[in-house]
Parts: structure tokens; C-alpha cells; sequence
């Protein structure tokens, strides 16, 4: 299946996020997160030690269940069960929500690009998901050009 996604940015100033799952990948979607919002759900019956320190992550240690999804406009499926990674997906569709499945892009209506921000400016470097490694080394070879030519 051929994926295109379109690099948008997107106005989550009023908007609600939900992360289903509470481990690692949860734990980067955060930071990622947090550089632009701290209005955001973390639902998992358990949740890493660091994401529960961090201010303003409001956390519900349970089990998810298809209505947590009522209300969001982006949802980050973090959990380390593909099948309830996909479900979340298709569950998401239902309710209007823009869905990433941390671990299949196949399922994804968008994906995250590696990003540089300074100040007013975001970098962002995709991959339509196929290659983060490699958009990761591209966006920091962008943040050095940048950071030794201004």
C-alpha cells in the first residue's frame, strides 16, 4: 500500500491530544509534545515513572476502552499490542480523530517528521514514515547548518 502524507502544521493551541500506552515511545511522543502543548492524556494501565513526573501530563492508569477516544482531535497509539494499535486506529475514524499508530504508519492519517524549532521557525524532515533514521540524520544536519551560519 503506497502512503503520501501531506506536511502540514496544525493549530493545537485549543485542542485535546490522547496517547494511548505509557512506555517509551509514549514517553518520546511526550516530548516531542510538550515543545509545542501540555494539554494532553496519557491513558495506560501502567505509565513509566518519568512520564507520571512530568507537569501538566494528566495520566489515567487503566485499561483503554473506545469512548476515552470522544473529544480529540490527534491520538497517539504508543501501545506495545499491535492489534489494539490497529483497533485504536479504526476506532478513531468513528469518532473524528486523527490517529498515529506509533508502530505500523500503514495504519497512521499522519505521521511525525523528525523536527528542529527555534523561536517562530519548525524544521520538520518525514520520511511518509518509512525511514526515521534516516530523517532524523537530515534534520540534524539542517539544525547544524544552521546553528554555524546564524
Amino acid at each position: 500500500m503506497s502512503m503520501t502524507f501531506l506536511p502540514i502544521s496544525i493549530n493545537i493551541s485549543e485542542q485535546q491530544i490522547l496517547l494511548v500506552g505509557g512506555g517509551k515511545v509514549a514517553l518520546h511522543k511526550i516530548k516531542l509534545l510538550k515543545r509545542f502543548t501540555s494539554d494532553f492524556k496519557v491513558i495506560a494501565p501502567k505509565v513509566l515513572e518519568e512520564i507520571k513526573g512530568m507537569d501538566g501530563v494528566e495520566i489515567e492508569e487503566r485499561e483503554y476502552e473506545e469512548a476515552d477516544l470522544k473529544g480529540y482531535l490527534l491520538v497517539y497509539a504508543t501501545t506495545d499490542n499491535h492489534e489494539l494499535n490497529h483497533l485504536i486506529s479504526i476506532q478513531g475514524k468513528q469518532y473524528g480523530c486523527l490517529v498515529n499508530v506509533a508502530d505500523n504508519a500503514v495504519y497512521s492519517d499522519f505521521v511525525s517528521p523528525a523536527i528542529y524549532k527555534c523561536d517562530e521557525f519548525t524544521i520538520a524532515v518525514g520520511s511518509d514514515g518509512r525511514d526515521v533514521k534516516a530523517s532524523i540524520a537530515l534534520r540534524n544536519k539542517i539544525r547544524d547548518f544552521l546553528q554555524n551560519s546564524f
